[in-house]
C-alpha cells in the first residue's frame, strides 16, 4: 500500500507533463525559433506549475485521507474513504480536462484557461458536435487519462489496512507534510513568493509563458483574484492618471451632422493578412479588395482584445479588455455608456444589431443593448434552418440578405450591426458553394473567408439600389485576430492582434490608406466624427481623423494572460502590473518578428519609460473608472 500510495504524484506529473508535450506539438508554430535546450529548460519551469496544481487540487483528499486515519469507527471512515476517492477522481478529472481544453483552444484565445473560459464553454455548447469532430482526438485522450485517474484511484492509502499506530501515524505525517509542502509551495507560509502563473516570468520570456504554465493553475488564479481584478492602483493621482488617460472626451467636428445611415460589419475572425494586399497569405476576396480601393483604410489597426466577447466591447463600448471576464458578465456591467448606439439614438437613428447565432449568444444581445441597440435579430427570428451550418448558427449570406430586408424596411437614418459567423472554426460553408471556394492552394480558414467576402458582396449587389444605400457609411472592423492555420506564419505578440479597419462611403468614394496605428475603441468615435458629430462621447478611443492628434501619440492597450501590451507606431511594450515591471520591448518597424528584445541590450529608455507611464495609466484609470461606475 505504502509503495504504490507513494508514486501516486509521480504519476500524476507524468501526465500533466505529456499534456504539456501534447500542448507544445500541437501549437507548435505558435512557439518557433526555440532551441532543444530553451524547451527543456521551460519545461523544467512548468514543473513547479504542475507541482502546486496538482498539491491545490489533491488538497481535499490529502484532509480526508488524514482524517480517516485516526477514526476507529468503521462507520465515518468507510464514507470519508469512498468521499476521498471521488474528490482524486473529479478534481484531477477537472485539471486533465482543463489542459486538454487548452491544447486546443489556446491557438484561438491566446491565454491558458482562465474565468472566460466558462462564458465560451456554456455559449459554445451548440458547436459542440462539429467541435468534437474536429478535435476527436483530444476526447479519446481525455478518455485514456480519465481511465488512468480511475485506476489510480484505487491507489490510494485504504483506511481498512491501516492496523497499527505506527501505519496512522505514517500516513497522518505524510499528509501533514504534503499539506505543508502545498502551502510552501503556493507562498502561503515561508518567506516565499506565492506561486502564480506569471512566476515562469523571473527566467523565460513572455512569449512562451504558456509552454511552462498549468491550465488548472490559470483558472484558479482567475477565479480567486476576480474580487481583487480591479483594485485600485496608485500609480499616479486621480486627477494625473485621468489626465493621461480619459475616459470621456469631445468631438469638435468642422461638418454639420449628417444624419447618414451608419451599417457596421463586425467581421468574425478576419486576421489582417487575410484582406491585406501582397500578404503571403491573403484570402481570396475580391469583393473586400475592391471596396479598399475606393475606402479610408487604418492598415496598421489592432485588436483591443481575444476573442468576440472582447472585441464587441471595444468597437461598441469604447472599452479595452483588461479583465479576464466580459465586462457585461462583470460586477461591473451597470457602468453606463456613451458611444455610437447610444448617441445614434439620441440623434433620432433606430437601431440594429443582427448575428445569425442563437438569440443573446455569447451575450451579445445583452451588451449590445447596453450599448443602445434597441432592436437584435437571430437564428430564430430568421426562422429557416435549412440555412443552419450546424455548428453556430445561419450562413452569412442568408442572414445578410435578411438583414438587408430588415434595415430597407426600416426610416431613415438607422444603424444597422451584423456580427458575421462563417469564419469560424470549423469554417462551415453551403453544401452547394463548397466546390466554389475548394482552392487547392487555400486553407480552411481561407475558404471560409472567401466565402464571407461572397456574401457581402452579395449583400451589397441586392441593396445598391435601395433608397438608403447611398446615403450609408460602411464600417468594416474584425472582433479580433485568428491563426491563420498554415504552420508557416511566424507568431509574435505584435501580429496576434493584427485586424483590418476600413470605412467605405458610396457618396466619398476615394483610395485614402492612412498609416495611423487604430484600435477597436477608436472605430466609434471616428465614425461619429465622419458624420459631423459634436459633442462627449465615452471610452478610450480617440477619433483618427483628429488631426490635433499627432500619430506619435497614438497607441493601442490590450492584456494577453497576465501581459499588458501597448503598442504604438513604432514600439510594443509588455508590462507585468503583477510585479510592476515591463516584460519586453520590441522596435517591430525593424523587427517585425519581435525576436530582439530591447530590455535585455537596454536600448529604447525613453520609449520604455514614456510607453510604461501610459499603460500604468490606462490601467489606473480603467479600475478607477469602472469601480465607481463612471466613465464621464
Amino acid at each position: 500500500m505504502r509503495k504504490r500510495s507513494l508514486l501516486l504524484l509521480p504519476l500524476l506529473l507524468a501526465i500533466h507533463l505529456l499534456l504539456r508535450l501534447g500542448f507544445g506539438w500541437f501549437n507548435r508554430s505558435l512557439f518557433l525559433g526555440l532551441s532543444a535546450h530553451e524547451r527543456i529548460y521551460i519545461f523544467i519551469r512548468g514543473l513547479q506549475q504542475d507541482w502546486v496544481s496538482l498539491l491545490l487540487v489533491n488538497l481535499p483528499v490529502l484532509f480526508l485521507l488524514g482524517a480517516g486515519a485516526w477514526l476507529s469507527s468503521t462507520r465515518f471512515r468507510r464514507p470519508l474513504q469512498v468521499l476521498a476517492r471521488i474528490f482524486f477522481i473529479l478534481g484531477n478529472l477537472f485539471a486533465i480536462a482543463l489542459n486538454c481544453i487548452d491544447i486546443g483552444y489556446y491557438r484561438f484565445g491566446r491565454h491558458r484557461a482562465n474565468l472566460d473560459l466558462q462564458f465560451v464553454f456554456r455559449d459554445s455548447a451548440p458547436s459542440f458536435k462539429s467541435l468534437l469532430f474536429g478535435y476527436w482526438w483530444l476526447l479519446l485522450l481525455f478518455i485514456c487519462l480519465g481511465y488512468a485517474i480511475i485506476l489510480l484511484s484505487q491507489w490510494l492509502p485504504d483506511s481498512d489496512q491501516l492496523r497499527s499506530r505506527r501505519d496512522r501515524l505514517w500516513l497522518s505525517g505524510r499528509q501533514i507534510l504534503l499539506i505543508v509542502i502545498v502551502l510552501f509551495s503556493m507562498g502561503w507560509i515561508g518567506a516565499g513568493r506565492p506561486v502564480m502563473p506569471s512566476t515562469p516570468l523571473l527566467s523565460i520570456q513572455p512569449a512562451v509563458l504558456p509552454l511552462a504554465q498549468n491550465s488548472l493553475l490559470t483558472w484558479a488564479y482567475s477565479c480567486f483574484h476576480r474580487s481583487h481584478e480591479l483594485e485600485p492602483l496608485p500609480y499616479f493621482s486621480t486627477q494625473e492618471a485621468f489626465r493621461l488617460a480619459p475616459t470621456s472626451h469631445s468631438l469638435l467636428s468642422r461638418e454639420n451632422f449628417s444624419r447618414k445611415n451608419v451599417v457596421l460589419f463586425i467581421l468574425e475572425s478576419f486576421s489582417r493578412c487575410y484582406v491585406m494586399p501582397g500578404d503571403p497569405y491573403k484570402a481570396h476576396t475580391p469583393f473586400l479588395d475592391s471596396l479598399l480601393d475606393k475606402s479610408l483604410f487604418f492598415p496598421n489597426s489592432f485588436a483591443n482584445g481575444f476573442s468576440s466577447n472582447q472585441g464587441i466591447v471595444a468597437i461598441l463600448g469604447g472599452l479595452p479588455a483588461l479583465m479576464d471576464e466580459p465586462f457585461y458578465y462583470s460586477e461591473y456591467a451597470n457602468t453606463p455608456l456613451h458611444s455610437l448606439g447610444n448617441i445614434l439614438r439620441e440623434k433620432g437613428y433606430s437601431t440594429h444589431f443582427f448575428m445569425g447565432a442563437g438569440r443573446d449568444h455569447f451575450g451579445f444581445g445583452t451588451f449590445a443593448h447596453t450599448a443602445g441597440i434597441e432592436q437584435s435579430y437571430w437564428r430564430e427570428d430568421f426562422n429557416d434552418d435549412r440555412l443552419y451550418d450546424g455548428s453556430w448558427g445561419i450562413f452569412d449570406e442568408p442572414f445578410l440578405q435578411y438583414g438587408g430586408r430588415i434595415l430597407s424596411a426600416q426610416q431613415q437614418p438607422f444603424l444597422g450591426v451584423f456580427f458575421t459567423i462563417s469564419a469560424h472554426p470549423p469554417y462551415t460553408i453551403p453544401a452547394g458553394l463548397r466546390a466554389r471556394f475548394a482552392a487547392p492552394d487555400q486553407s480552411a480558414p481561407q475558404q471560409a473567408i472567401a466565402y464571407t467576402d461572397y456574401s457581402l458582396r452579395e449583400f451589397f449587389q441586392i441593396n445598391k439600389d435601395e433608397p438608403w444605400f447611398h446615403n450609408t457609411v460602411f464600417v468594416f472592423c474584425a472582433d479580433h485576430w485568428l491563426d491563420p492555420l498554415d504552420g508557416a506564419t511566424p507568431f509574435s505578440c505584435l501580429n496576434v492582434c493584427t485586424i483590418p479597419f476600413f470605412i467605405y462611403d458610396p457618396g466619398r468614394e476615394g483610395r485614402d490608406w492612412r498609416p495611423t496605428v487604430a484600435g477597436q475603441v477608436d472605430v466609434a468615435p471616428t465614425v461619429l466624427d465622419r458624420l459631423g458629430y459634436q459633442g462627449s462621447y465615452t471610452g478610450y478611443g480617440h477619433s483618427l481623423l483628429d488631426t490635433t492628434i499627432a500619430d506619435s501619440s497614438r497607441y493601442v492597450i490590450n492584456r494577453s494572460g497576465e501581459t499588458y501590451q501597448i503598442i504604438d507606431k513604432e514600439y510594443i511594450l509588455g508590462f507585468d502590473a503583477q510585479r510592476n515591471r515591463s516584460s519586453y520591448l520590441y522596435h517591430y518597424p525593424t523587427d517585425s518578428a519581435c525576436r530582439n528584445d530591447l530590455l535585455k541590450t537596454g536600448e529604447g529608455g525613453a520609449a520604455r519609460e514614456r510607453l510604461e507611464m501610459l499603460l500604468r495609466a490606462n490601467i489606473q484609470s480603467y479600475r478607477q473608472a469602472l469601480t465607481r461606475r463612471r466613465l464621464d
